[in-house]
């Protein structure tokens, strides 16, 4: 899988333009990976295996997931923190709405950009929760490279790993990355579910459903005119379709809140 996985995403990277790179140079890249339905099976990975049992996640559903690869000697990843509901309540409890699994298609290291991580800051506030529009276009394009949230603060964790690793963490958790100062490209695979997703609030299942759909998510700009999981070929459809985020309410979605507000 890991070969499979590099070969489909090697192709992929070749063909990311100047001009997407220029956009997200903090991130490396954005690609939607619903674009792709070869990601089946990793996708899948996870749950078909038992890690999402052993972890007690009873209703797993998947919402998205990117290709991102830094390019050689590109800056680091801005901090920030995932979430998106912070106007509910259940952003203050111990459940987890949302996770990401990393799958690191190679060895990452502090030299090449791996991950590092604020522990506990999914729980508490910390001075980066103020950095304002902490997803914006002018971090992606890293206008300021002196801006603290590309810089190293005190308590970080680097999550070194070897390639084919899986790195599961809290959406809430402030994380970014160090810059790959390699010659090398360093891609890793995003991918986004919710631990619990029928135990949800009906409107955080709204906005999940609608991410699903690539439905105003300001990652993907452009997602709309392109593919969803539910317009894949049959196998990969038939495949994936547990993890489909299914809501037939009639709540209206949760507000798109990523600031903290409320967090202490």
């Amino acid at each position: 899988m890991l070969a499979e996985t590099r070969a489909l995403a090697g192709n992929i990277v070749a063909g990311i333009s100047s001009d997407h790179r220029s956009r997200n140079r903090s991130q490396g890249s954005l690609v939607p990976v619903s674009d792709y339905p070869a990601y089946a099976d990793l996708i899948t990975n996870a749950s078909d295996r038992g890690i999402f049992d052993g972890l007690g996640f009873p209703d797993p559903r998947f919402s998205s997931g990117y290709v991102i690869s830094k390019p050689p000697n590109s800056p680091a990843l801005f901090w920030h923190q995932d979430w998106w509901g912070w106007n509910d309540p259940i952003s203050f409890r111990d459940e987890i709405a949302q996770v990401f699994a990393f799958y690191y298609l190679t060895e990452t290291t502090r030299t090449n950009g791996c991950l590092r991580v604020l522990p506990g800051s999914h729980r508490k506030r910390h001075p980066l929760h103020d950095v304002p529009d902490a997803h914006g276009e002018a971090l992606g394009r890293v206008d300021e490279p002196d801006n603290i949230v590309y810089q190293s603060v005190p308590g970080e964790v680097a999550v070194e790993v070897e390639a084919g690793s899986l790195v599961i963490g809290d959406a809430r958790l402030l994380h970014g990355t160090y810059a790959n100062r390699s010659a090398d490209e360093r891609t890793l695979i995003t991918l986004w579910y919710h631990p619990n997703f029928s135990g949800l609030p009906e409107p955080i299942q709204a906005r999940i459903a609608g991410i699903f759909r690539r439905e105003g998510i300001d990652t993907d700009p452009d997602g709309t005119a392109k593919l969803g999981l539910d317009e894949w070929p049959g196998p990969q459809r038939s495949q994936v379709a547990p993890l489909f985020p299914l809501y037939h309410g009639s709540a209206a979605p949760q507000p798109w809140t990523r600031e903290p507000i409320g967090l202490s």
